[in-house]
Order: structure tokens, then sequence, then C-alpha cells
């Protein structure tokens, strides 16, 4: 359920953003002036699509230097990936605590995004939001990675 909602938020982002940047070329070639609101959108559409895409690559599909892995035991290889795995867990935790920090100043300071005038925590609530999603991710794959080595070993 969780990959679900991942894979649409990022599908989402990308689909706006794609829409806004094509929009924003027809207006600068037919207007002669861009959209402003377009480069505003997508910047924070941006952060919230790259969290949501480590958080869909955690399924091992991401690029990894597997060196030392592929030369150790199988426990050996479990704790690696699983320490490697627990430090990115709480690099995403710290991310949501300050994060939350940010947006809670955000919006006591009242700030507002450049072009739009939008209450600036909206959009920096992207950022512990997706570090969360990523948080879960990471999470879920220690799980899931613990689960398989010790269905292999009881075999």
């Amino acid at each position: 359920m969780l990959s679900k909602i991942e894979k649409l938020v990022a599908c989402v982002c990308v689909s706006i953003m794609a829409v806004l940047v094509f929009v924003n070329v027809i207006a600068r070639y037919v207007f002669g002036n861009s959209l402003a609101v377009s480069d505003e959108m997508s910047t924070y559409l941006f952060v919230l699509m790259s969290f949501m895409g480590t958080a869909v690559a955690r399924r091992k599909a991401h690029l990894g230097l597997s060196i030392v892995t592929d030369h150790v035991s199988p426990r050996a290889r479990l704790i690696i990936s699983m320490v490697m795995y627990a430090i990115s867990a709480l690099f995403c935790l710290l991310i949501v605590i300050f994060g939350i920090q940010m947006v809670i100043s955000q919006y006591q300071m009242g700030q507002e995004t450049a072009t739009m005038q939008w209450p600036e925590w909206i959009y920096g609530s992207f950022v512990p939001i997706g570090a969360a999603f990523a948080m879960m991710a990471f999470l879920q794959t220690m799980v899931q990675m613990y689960k398989e080595f010790k269905a292999e070993e009881d075999k």
C-alpha cells in the first residue's frame, strides 16, 4: 500500500512538472513571457519527487557498490546492509525533525513564496513528508531483508 502511494505521488509530481514546463515553454515562445509560477511550482515539486524517488528506489533498484558485500558471508552481508539502511533511516529521521522545525518557523513567521505569495510552509512541508516516506521505505527494506535472510537460513 505504501509503495503504491509513493509511486502515485512521484508520478503526479513528474506529470505536473512536465505540464508546467511545457506550458512555460509555449508561453515563452507565443507570448514572449515565461510563467514564474511554473518555475516556482516545478522547484517545489522536484523536492517532493526526489524524496519519493528515494522511497521507490529502496527496493534495491538503486545503484550500489557491492565490491565488499560480494566477498563476505551472507550474515556479514546482512549486517552491512542493515547498518547502511539504518544510517539512511536515521538521516531521514533527522530531515523529518529539522524539516518540521523549518515548517513551524515558516508558519510562525508568515513567510510567503516569492511569486505566488502562497504560504511557504505548504511547500516546506514537502521536506518532512517526503523524508518520512523515505525513512519508512528504508525501515521496510530492513525488515524484508531480515525476513528473507531468516527464511534462507532456515532452509
